[in-house]
């Protein structure tokens, strides 16, 4: 069966685009304002223009980068996660004079989370170093549909605020598995818990092809 991904994905296109120039007629002879603002406390930032009162149109671009250790008996999983994400959007405000708003668009975006396992390393009983013996990379399609809904506020004197929450809807991601060890051979309880961690990689695929997205964001309307 294909993902329905693929089914959505191009009606969405057509549906920014028209939007966009079935409201443009308006926006000629009326001027709008512009936003500016940052997104998710600083990770970001992004740009819109009414163009229509109720109608804002924009691009966003969000950079976010975490690393961790995630530390169990005998074993310690470090994670690294880097997020990149741009974004062409519609902002929808469905009732009159309310800063509730509705948001749909379509995303590109390079996102990615490595995770290297590392166990420790012994001569008879005594514990020497830990050392690494494989890595999953978790690798997230480039394309992806956003929807989402928050609250935006804007002061008569031009401050905007707001917060939002949403999804980035894709395909489910891949998965790239690097076995090389820095100490072959692999022991066997370390080989054990490696193949365990790929099951529960794989088993969750298809349930982050819908990733979370929040945002808090601060600017300025003129």
């Amino acid at each position: 069966m294909k993902n329905p991904f693929s089914f959505l994905f191009f009606p969405s296109l057509l549906l920014i685009l028209f939007s966009k120039f079935a409201i443009a007629e308006e926006s000629y002879s009326q001027h709008y304002p512009v936003q500016i603002t940052t997104t998710s406390i600083g990770d970001g930032f992004w740009i819109g223009s009414f163009v229509k009162e109720d109608f804002l149109v924009g691009l966003q671009f969000t950079n976010h980068s975490t690393s961790f250790n995630k530390e169990k008996p005998n074993f310690t999983n470090s994670v690294s996660q880097i997020t990149q994400v741009i974004t062409t959007f519609i902002q929808w405000n469905p009732i009159n004079e309310s800063e509730f708003f509705i948001t749909h668009g379509v995303s590109y975006r390079k996102q990615i989370e490595i995770t290297e396992y590392r166990g420790a390393r012994y001569e008879g009983k005594t514990r020497l170093d830990t050392g690494r013996f494989g890595s999953v990379d978790v690798i997230w399609p480039n394309w992806g549909l956003n929807l989402g809904f928050g609250w935006l506020w804007r002061s008569e004197i031009g401050l905007t605020g707001g917060i939002g929450y949403g999804i980035l809807l894709s395909e489910p991601p891949k998965m790239i598995i690097d076995s090389t060890a820095e100490w072959p051979p692999i022991p066997k309880n370390q080989e054990k818990y490696f193949q365990a961690q790929q099951e529960q990689t794989r088993d969750k695929l298809n349930q982050l092809a819908i990733w979370p997205l929040y945002s808090a964001s601060i600017g300025w309307t003129f």
